[in-house]
């Protein structure tokens, strides 16, 4: 972990623990009540105001007994407890969760604060009608946290659960992503929020709205370069390629964060698939200049402005 001045940093691997840097203090955020993990890994946010985290965390299910049903292709093992998924949402200054929702095993996906702070946007399967999930339909659901009301987007496709979601600055406009890890396809979809309609504009993976608006950062479906597009899909560019030049296999891993004034970038990146063990770097993008911050240790996820600095 390392700092930057008047910020707060989110560190982590998003299946099993997240910490903050705040200041120059480093500290680790302890898990939810009851957590058990992650089915699909879901990267957790920092909001804009540096008061909130927000993750998809797994939970047990008490609602019922049955470890097992007919229905189920899979069932759990022996002893092993029943899930369910929650959206978490962490006060870092209470140091305390609150937890929203009621959906599938492995059924909350990345999340992202909007600009204000006061929403969070991610994508779920609902339990409610089938319990066994298998045929329940994965929505993106926006989360209004001052009355904690869930209310899900007509947008019929289903975004990457552990890929990187992000809010345009005006509240208007979501981006993700479209096709698996093991698909080659992977597309960068822009989705209106009030009419669910969907645009691709290019082909990649975790996609990154800048605070400023005018750039999306994503990485190629090769892993290895980053390119920044405007959100209606011209103007395309490479700011970083790990191939050029490199001795040693490296590759993006969980997107860019942007810096909360859009002029910086910091990318996690790992020696082949060892995610474990990552590098992160900064680029300016003004002058081209590539810092080390870090290596060989947690990714990071968010970056936002210190406001008590």
């Amino acid at each position: 972990m390392f700092t930057e001045p008047n910020s707060t940093l989110l560190f982590g691997s998003p299946d099993n623990e997240v910490a903050l840097a705040v200041g120059k203090q480093k500290f680790d955020v302890h898990n939810p009540p009851g957590f058990i993990g992650q089915g699909t890994s879901p990267l957790p946010a920092l909001s804009p105001k540096a008061d909130k985290v927000a993750w998809g965390v797994a939970l047990p299910d008490v609602t019922g007994d049955e470890n097992c049903r007919n229905s189920l292709v899979v069932c759990p093992m022996a002893d092993t407890p029943k899930r369910k998924s929650v959206m978490a949402l962490y006060s870092i200054r209470n140091k305390s969760w609150k937890l929203y929702g009621d959906f599938c095993p492995g059924g909350v996906g990345s999340a992202t604060f909007s600009a204000d702070g006061t929403k969070v946007a991610f994508s779920a399967k609902s339990r409610s009608g089938n319990p066994d999930c298998d045929s329940n339909p994965d929505k993106l659901q926006i989360l209004d946290l001052a009355t904690g009301k869930l209310t899900p987007i007509t947008y019929s496709d289903e975004v990457m659960h552990n890929a990187r979601l992000s809010w345009s600055p005006d509240g208007k406009y979501l981006v993700g992503q479209l096709g698996a890890w093991v698909e080659l396809n992977k597309r960068i979809v822009v989705i209106d929020v009030l009419s669910g309609i969907g645009r691709i504009i290019a082909e990649g993976t975790n996609p990154s709205w800048s605070p400023k608006g005018d750039w999306i950062a994503y990485t190629d479906s090769s892993g290895e370069k980053c390119v920044l597009i405007h959100p209606d899909g011209t103007g395309s560019k490479m700011v970083r390629n790990l191939s050029k030049g490199s001795f040693s296999y490296k590759i993006f891993f969980y997107g860019v964060v942007w810096s909360p004034d859009g002029n910086k970038l910091l990318f996690n990146e790992a020696y082949g698939a060892l995610e474990s063990s990552l590098d992160v770097a900064m680029l300016d993008l003004a002058t081209g200049k590539v810092t080390i911050r870090s290596k060989h240790g947690p990714a990071v996820f968010g970056w936002s402005h210190n406001p008590s600095e």
